[in-house]
């Protein structure tokens, strides 16, 4: 599997949770940011060695991509399907905000090439999505969903946040019936992360808003793992449910299996080949550096700020650490035998024997061959686990 990512870090107003590399009321360096994003598709296209043949799948992230234009997105996709080729049927996701869709915009979205729709919706309760800062209320997170189904999306992700200050666990159930209600074939469920520097993180530490207690946010998550494998949903995922195999986060799934990913744009990440490359955050640097790109210079990476070689012992570490957050599949033992010519039990026993006996792991036979997989426990502590191969 390889995937490819485009960073649009453009957003109409920051989050106050929001600690990614986003920026608001930049709105005008967009048509230059997407002729950069073309040039660097066409220039890594070019210049990267040993790619796989063609794209499984293709992600617009963000920020907001939600703000592009729909003829932007369409031609960066044909501009990646005539570099290096999409395969039949390719996963092509792109993060949606609902303030910013209508049915003529999710319309022109399927038609680009889009077939996958990750909504943003976090809470479908005002005061939360107020204290979120979201710039979007319940009833255009319901508009935009049905809007996006109408336009004829058969493939659509809805985020959703719990563990909010001031939330209780009858505030959190009504959010997911909420949810379930608009019938997602996928849903993401995170808890909230405060962050240091951001809004929120400060009122929190100000005292001005109560973080909610980690019990109460375990059993939210707990009531989630319930509520939603009642209803037909795979939690395949630590953070994510699908209606059956057909519809998980293909594109994540290259990442949870340590796969290679280009990342195309501002503050994007790489990893191939056991390089990690992170390009420059700002926007501005970013549209210079790639308006100043020769085929026949500027290196693979031209708006690389930071390139890491990871030797084979981290990339089996990081193989385990991402594998295990995979809830229905763990880590296949004879697909890591194969990736790095060494047993698991042979590179991580004491790790192992440390884990399952704790009966956080344990392994389960598939058709190809046994995979180590998170007990209920496990995923309850997952944190515990990944530490292991840290």
């Amino acid at each position: 599997m390889f995937g490819i990512y485009l960073h649009i870090p453009f957003c109409r107003r920051r989050c106050k949770y929001c600690d990614f590399i986003t920026y608001a009321g930049k709105e005008e360096l967009m048509p230059g940011y997407f002729a950069a994003l073309i040039a660097e598709l066409r220039h890594q296209a070019n210049k990267l060695q040993d790619l796989p043949h063609q794209v499984d799948t293709v992600f617009f992230g963000g920020g907001t991509p939600s703000l592009l234009k729909a003829e932007w997105v369409k031609d960066l996709i044909d501009c990646i399907d005539k570099e290096y080729g999409l395969v039949k049927g390719a996963e092509i996701s792109l993060e949606a905000n609902p303030g910013t869709l209508s049915p003529a915009f999710s319309a022109k979205l399927l038609e680009a090439g889009v077939n996958r729709l990750s909504i943003g919706v976090q809470s479908f309760i005002d005061h939360e999505l107020a204290l979120l800062g979201r710039i979007h209320n319940p009833s255009q997170a319901v508009e935009a969903i049905h809007s996006a189904r109408q336009a004829g999306f058969r493939n659509i992700s809805l985020d959703l946040m719990f563990g909010i200050p001031g939330q209780s666990l009858a505030d959190w159930q009504a959010n997911l019936q909420q949810a379930l209600a608009l019938q997602p074939e996928h849903l993401s469920l995170y808890s909230l992360i405060l962050e240091a520097g951001t809004q929120l993180f400060d009122d929190v530490e100000s005292g001005k808003l109560q973080p909610v207690l980690e019990d109460l946010s375990a059993d939210m998550f707990e009531l989630a793992m319930d509520v939603l494998v009642e209803e037909g949903f795979s939690h395949y995922e630590i953070s994510n449910w699908s209606r059956g195999e057909a519809f998980e986060a293909q594109h994540n799934k290259i990442y949870w299996k340590n796969q290679p990913y280009l990342g195309v744009g501002a503050g994007a990440h790489s990893s191939i080949n056991g390089l990690r490359v992170a390009n420059t955050p700002s926007i501005e640097d970013y549209i210079n550096k790639m308006n100043s790109v020769k085929s026949a210079e500027n290196g693979n990476f031209p708006a690389t700020v930071e390139t890491l070689r990871l030797d084979a012992y981290t990339m089996q570490q990081e193989t385990m650490m991402l594998g295990m957050r995979l809830t229905r599949e763990g880590v296949s033992a004879d697909a890591f035998n194969e990736r790095y010519g060494k047993a698991i039990l042979d590179v991580f026993p004491r790790e192992l024997e440390h884990i399952i006996a704790r009966k956080l792991v344990e392994w389960r036979s598939f058709p190809d061959g046994p995979h180590l997989v998170l007990t209920r426990g496990g995923i309850l502590l997952g944190n515990q686990v990944f530490q292991e191969f840290v």
